[in-house]
């Protein structure tokens, strides 16, 4: 079915079923190294009903519908199957699909009143779920395996209408590697400077410089004897100085003192 027909057909049902939901206009925020995953679905949310190659579907979607005590999901998505050839499905990534499973609450969880809980898995189903999520849904976020998360605030997001127009709450989550250091940087979007980083197989320990750095020290610690000896020859030629200005000091106090003493004598 043609996309223009699929949405169509999707304001058509929730115009008839009797209230108007405000579907989000884009999809929640995607995050490196991170899946988000609804816990419990809105009234008004629709599935695509996807199926691998080689199959069609007898249905476009899948809605959660109800009431404020009670929803479940209506038009149950089936698969038929269009070509004897083999299918080419499409599976996610290992690391990916296990932390889909660790989102998806069990049988036993208890659900929020007027939502519907993540829609059993129907036969030759596509790899991929497809949401028209409605204002007010949130999403969790959780990293993939072999990643850890490094948190601030929550890690979800809401869907929410400002100023006339749908919008996905920004989620605080940074996932970083396992053997990665866990500290936080001062903001999320700065990078630590590069003197301050820390290369592969070094001790972190031992701090590091640049080359001009090492070099500038290395200066300063051979022209710092010279000052000092600058500084001593200089000071000594000063005392020198003064010495030699007081011995002709009193050279000269000496002569004029017997050149009146001689005049004394003579007068006598």
């Amino acid at each position: 079915m043609e996309p223009s027909l699929l949405m169509w057909g999707i304001s058509t049902f929730i115009t008839v079923s009797g209230h108007m939901t405000d579907l989000c206009d884009d999809n929640p925020p995607s995050l490196k190294h991170a899946v988000y995953k609804a816990l419990e679905y809105s009234t008004g949310t629709m599935l695509n009903c996807g199926c691998e190659r080689g199959f069609r579907r007898l249905n476009s979607f899948m809605r959660c519908a109800g009431n404020s005590s009670h929803a479940s999901w209506e038009n149950k998505c089936q698969c038929v199957r269009t070509s004897s050839k083999s299918t080419g499905q499409v599976t996610p990534r290992p690391e990916e699909e296990k932390a889909m499973q660790s989102l998806t609450p069990s049988g036993d969880q208890g659900k929020l009143p007027g939502h519907c809980r993540e829609p059993p898995s129907w036969d030759h189903e596509d790899s991929e779920r497809i949401y028209h999520f409605v204002v007010g849904q949130t999403v969790h976020y959780q990293c993939v395996p072999g990643f850890r998360a490094l948190r601030r605030g929550s890690a979800e997001s809401v869907c929410k209408t400002v100023s006339g127009k749908t919008q996905w709450t920004r989620p605080q989550l940074k996932c970083i590697s396992d053997r990665e250091d866990g500290r936080f940087p001062a903001d999320d979007e700065e990078e630590p400077e590069a003197s301050t980083l820390t290369p592969p197989g070094r001790d972190a320990s031992r701090p590091w410089t640049t080359a001009g750095t090492t070099d500038f020290h290395e200066h300063t610690e051979v022209a710092t004897p010279m000052e000092s000896f600058l500084f001593i020859s200089e000071y000594q030629i000063a005392v020198a100085v003064c010495v030699l200005l007081l011995i002709s000091a009193l050279l000269l106090s000496g002569l004029t003192w017997q050149r009146r003493w001689r005049k004394s004598r003579r007068t006598i």
